[in-house]
């Protein structure tokens, strides 16, 4: 398909003139006519309306600009990318647990538009177990989740790179739990408690706790962390989550820490083919920056940047020993 046809057929549609979208496109008017004919010959179909006197297009003609404008815009891309020192561009999938989306999604987004405006970041959401298999199956570019990944389809050698640690707490409504005694399993056996979707390894760490023991607890489960949060402060039992999402609560003394049986922090990496495009090479690196500037903004506990830590500890792990 000739893109100069679809170029005409865009330009048509906003000037609403074939004399105009000549002077624009520097040909004739009968060879814009011409270019538009010839596309519906071959798309068989009419795009313009020709029954009434102001020129209109189709409403087939309508949705095959839509089209013919991305077309384009991968073209222009296209064009782009295989010139020197070209700035990254395309389409970037990025799957992300609902933890990131809570915490340094939104600083991601706004730092991948200033710097790399040419890409487009698509974002999926979903528990860790469905964007494992979407990464499988590449139908994402670069996975953020919290769980061990293995290696994807066909061999492909990957890059994990770990970025934060969250911790995860015990948290209610003082009125739940009204005492500063410790909570027991025997108390978590009586109460509620709320923690991530079923195939999460929150969950099971929250469910290993139990394992062997006579009471059987009740342990809800759910894919939202807002949903979590709404019911523990509304007062429905005990959540077992990171506390960053309930910070403003507990520095108001909404929400408390309760001290319990210690979880296993929730620790987010992100993975992505060890060979990759500029694109999503781009996004990688803006990711690890977000993140540092963000666990620094919130501080320990709250957030931990593990970059920094294993920096630290690579650090320590070269230095010349001294003598005393």
């Amino acid at each position: 398909m000739n893109t100069r046809f679809l170029e005409t057929l865009v330009v048509l549609s906003r000037l609403k003139s074939f004399r105009e979208t000549a002077q624009v496109l520097h040909t004739t008017q009968a060879a814009a006519s011409q270019r538009i004919a010839a596309l519906e010959d071959e798309l068989g179909v009419f795009l313009v309306d020709r029954s009434n006197r102001t020129l209109a297009l189709t409403p087939v003609g309508e949705q095959v600009v839509r089209q013919a404008e991305r077309m384009l815009a991968l073209e222009r891309e296209l064009k782009l990318s295989t010139q020197p020192d070209a700035p990254p561009a395309g389409r970037v999938r990025i799957g992300v647990i609902e933890t990131v989306v809570h915490t340094w999604l939104t600083p991601l987004i706004h730092g991948i538009t200033r710097r790399f405006p040419a890409v487009d970041p698509d974002i999926t959401v979903e528990p860790a177990r469905n964007l494992r298999e979407q990464f499988r199956q590449h139908k994402l570019d670069l996975l953020i989740q919290n769980d061990p990944v293995e290696e994807a389809a066909g061999n492909v050698e990957l890059e994990v790179t770990p970025l934060s640690r969250f911790p995860i707490r015990w948290i209610a409504r003082p009125d739940v739990w009204p005492t500063q005694d410790v909570l027991a399993l025997e108390d978590l056996e009586r109460i509620p408690v709320l923690t991530y979707v079923r195939t999460s390894s929150p969950h099971a760490h929250v469910r290993a706790l139990f394992a062997g023991r006579e009471a059987e607890p009740r342990i809800c489960s759910f894919p939202s962390v807002q949903s979590i949060v709404q019911l523990v402060k509304e007062g429905f039992g005990v959540a077992a989550i990171p506390p960053i999402f309930v910070q403003r609560e507990i520095e108001a003394g909404d929400l408390k820490l309760c001290e319990g049986p210690a979880l296993p922090p929730l620790v987010v990496t992100v993975t992505r083919p060890r060979e990759s495009s500029p694109a999503v090479m781009a996004v990688d690196t803006i990711i690890r920056e977000v993140v540092a500037s963000y666990c620094k903004a919130a501080g320990p506990p709250w957030a931990i940047d593990l970059q920094e830590e294993l920096d630290a500890a690579a650090a320590a792990a070269t230095a010349p020993l001294t003598g005393s």
